[in-house]
């Protein structure tokens, strides 16, 4: 397996490419580093396609990778391919396939906020048609030169797919060491501040909805391993706030964390469709975020 991570000149190549190298750190993975170059040829009609133009296209590939092979450190193993393809999303697909990728990485859009994760046109394409899992770097993130992930964190919705997503998230934990926690998020109105009898009352939903939501994870995750099921309940960290933000915020996170999220319940089998509570997560998580796709039905 190999860790497939796409890059370009501009930031977010360097970001995506600084998480593939921590993925790679941490996992002992080796990462292949892609510049996909969009052609005619590819595209099926080569009578388009003049040899004076792949020529200085390809060129100008070879020497994005030198930029990325400068950059990379001593302890990850990497290899560097220049590929051809229709579309950026088809080439980076086609290089995960016939490189066995676990996973494919890929940093956020340059128009979005700084320390968050922002969808371009190639990532909201491959955010909804991967059949492999997707990791995305926040802009602008960079990692020390022996940062590891120290923590994964599962987000847990009550969707269909809970087992599959705390399965492949508590293997990811175990894999490279590191703490696994679930985390739920719940946006709710202000609190309204008539009295001592509203406060207390809508204390006790909170309280309500974080124990009917520890039992959903206990026979959830529970029906396929009871061991996890019974760790992430008792590991569940809830996030709470007026807005997806600040419930988001409101949860404890630093240096080496990941989220992992799962797809739409209306997801096509063994592909990524991101619903509308993971995209809103997505937008305001200050880590990577994985995307994990639907199961195989096969």
């Amino acid at each position: 397996m190999t860790i497939v991570v796409g890059y370009t000149a501009q930031d977010s190549g360097t970001s995506g490419l600084e998480l593939a190298i921590l993925l790679a750190r941490s996992t002992g993975e080796p990462l292949v580093v892609g510049v996909v170059i969009t052609t005619a040829h590819a595209g099926g009609t080569p009578e388009l396609v003049d040899g004076d133009y792949l020529g200085p296209l390809a060129e100008w590939a070879r020497s994005v990778l030198d930029r990325a092979r400068a950059s990379l450190p001593r302890d990850v193993e990497a290899t560097f391919e220049v590929r051809q393809a229709s579309s950026i999303p088809a080439g980076l697909l086609e290089l995960a396939a016939a490189t066995d990728a676990s996973v494919l990485v890929l940093g956020s859009s340059s128009k979005g906020a700084l320390g968050r994760i922002s969808l371009g046109s190639i990532t909201d394409r491959l955010a909804h048609t991967a059949p492999l899992p997707v990791l995305l770097a926040p802009r602008g993130f960079r990692c020390g030169p022996t940062t590891r992930i120290r923590r994964v964190s599962i987000g847990y919705g009550g969707s269909s797919g809970a087992a599959q997503l705390a399965t492949l998230g508590a293997g990811l934990a175990d894999l490279v060491g590191a703490d696994l926690r679930a985390v739920s998020f719940l946006v709710r109105p202000p609190k309204r501040f008539f009295g001592t009898v509203e406060e207390s009352a809508d204390e006790l939903v909170v309280d309500e909805w974080v124990t009917r939501t520890r039992a959903g994870i206990e026979a959830q995750v529970g029906a396929v391993d009871a061991a996890l099921g019974e760790r992430l309940a008792a590991s569940l960290v809830v996030g709470e706030g007026v807005s997806w933000n600040k419930a988001i915020w409101d949860v404890t996170w630093g240096d080496g964390d990941v989220l992992v999220v799962g797809p739409s319940s209306v997801a096509p089998a063994a592909r990524l469709f991101l619903g509308s509570r993971a995209s809103k997560i997505l937008r305001s998580a200050p880590v990577p975020v994985l995307m994990v796709p639907a199961p195989r039905t096969d």
